[in-house]
């Protein structure tokens, strides 16, 4: 199993920038209220490897007759996550013990159906993740770390990251849509607004409509465009600040904001899709601030060409 009650916390809080927040009661309730209320993306960080034959799997997906429940078979394991094993709870009755360790407060309040009060949640055990963060790496347009990973060798070996960059990457970053991203919301929050300026302003390719060259424009406009992105972001954000003060509703203040605006999200990813990303991404075609992190990314760990057995 890879994660803890702390990870649902965690991966819900990064919508308010606070993800590094904790405090067992009022992380218990917050597990409770996702559940209630159907807040679903959380509890997709946590993953279950269930040892079984083919022939199980295929029994299980014939039981279950909601064809939102994700079940994957590799390596002689049943791999899902724990967003899937609550949907699928009719036919996992038999693991919840077992999973219980792990996950306390998350079993605890899904065997009640999130009716529990507050004393009794408070009685419950609450699993934390041993560290934030196990590895960082940071780059020229941001940073990207390892939370987690759960290697068993198999296509279906996963991994959770945290990663903190320009608006622009997060967009070409979430087309890879085989994993679970929970990402902070400018909706939610107004702290801690940054952005990303360049070390230089790159010339275009020549041949390639979509790339650059990594070699800056020529001066004065290199020094002077910085300067006005500078300073447009700047009155961007004291114009956000100002609606945001005059009582103008964060969901629609946030337009102003451009993409050089930093998000910061999590990514829960299993290895063929993960060495899809980094094959795609560490191209020399692919842009240099995502490049960067896929580099990061598979210095971590590695690349191991799963995604070739895909013919598309």
């Amino acid at each position: 199993m890879m994660g803890s009650d702390q990870r649902v916390v965690r991966a819900a809080r990064v919508s308010f920038g606070r993800d590094e927040d904790t405090d067992e009661l009022r992380d218990k309730k917050l597990i409770r209220y996702l559940f209630k209320h159907k807040h679903a993306s959380p509890f997709e960080h946590n993953i279950i490897a269930i040892k079984s034959e083919r022939s199980e799997w295929l029994s299980i997906l014939d039981k279950l007759d909601n064809p939102t429940v994700q079940i994957y078979y590799a390596g002689g394991y049943m791999w899902l996550n724990l967003r899937n094993l609550i949907n699928g709870r009719d036919v996992f009755k038999d693991i919840y013990d077992a999973i219980e360790e792990r996950f306390p407060t998350v079993t605890g309040v899904v065997k009640k159906d999130g009716e529990i009060e507050d004393e009794e949640l408070m009685k419950m055990r609450y699993s934390r993740d041993e560290k934030f963060l196990k590895e960082k790496i940071e780059t020229s347009a941001g940073w990207v770390g390892l939370v987690d990973r759960l290697e068993m060798d198999t296509d279906m070996d996963y991994y959770t990251f945290i990663v903190e960059c320009p608006l622009f990457v997060a967009r070409q970053w979430h087309r890879h849509r085989f994993g679970s991203y929970n990402e902070i919301s400018r909706r939610y929050t107004a702290w801690d607004i940054k952005f990303y300026i360049p070390g230089y302003l790159r010339k275009q390719a020549p041949h390639n409509k979509q790339a650059s060259l990594d070699e800056p424009i020529g001066e004065p406009l290199n020094s002077e465009y910085l300067r006005i992105i500078r300073k447009k972001v700047e009155e961007s954000k004291n114009i956000y600040e100002e609606m945001i003060n005059n009582g103008v509703a964060k969901e629609i203040a946030r337009g102003i904001l451009p993409q050089f605006m930093m998000t910061r999200y999590y990514w829960t990813v299993p290895r063929i899709a993960l060495d899809n990303f980094i094959r795609l991404r560490t191209h020399e075609g692919a842009q240099k601030e995502i490049r960067e992190m896929a580099e990061a990314i598979e210095s971590m760990v590695g690349y191991k060409g799963t995604d070739r057995k895909n013919i598309l």
